[in-house]
């Protein structure tokens, strides 16, 4: 097939592949090789979501992370017990987690101070 220019096969890249490539060569670079691996994993992943959401399977299979609202499918890259999409809204989560509880400190009034408890008892006066 001389003469024929083929392209990345990364449907953002418009690089084409050498002429002197093997004829299996389907990606220019490893970073464009490896953004496929992750574009068609979201979109395999977004399909399976529109899938439940169309049977209206929202709560068993898809739910929302906390952190940022994203929908996400349990079992499909996530563990089937998982609540947040990310390890980054995990740890964004923790981190407000760990903010609130350090205003909610500052906030809360000191205890009150007390004298100092003695060994012997109070001294009345009689009179």
């Amino acid at each position: 097939m001389a003469g024929r220019i083929r392209l990345c096969a990364y449907i953002h890249c418009t690089e084409p592949l050498p002429a002197t490539s093997r004829s299996d060569k389907q990606f220019c670079s490893a970073a464009c090789k490896a953004a496929a691996r992750r574009w068609r994993r979201h979109y395999e992943e977004a399909v399976e979501i529109g899938l439940w959401l169309t049977l209206g399977a929202e709560t068993a299979h898809v739910v929302r992370c906390p952190a940022c609202g994203r929908r996400f499918a349990l079992g499909h890259g996530h563990r089937r017990d998982s609540v947040y999409c990310c390890h980054a809204c995990r740890q964004a989560a923790y981190r407000s987690r760990k903010a609130s509880e350090r205003v909610r400190e500052s906030v809360t009034p000191p205890h009150p101070v007390t004298a100092p408890r003695t060994r012997y008892a109070p001294v009345t006066s009689e009179t």
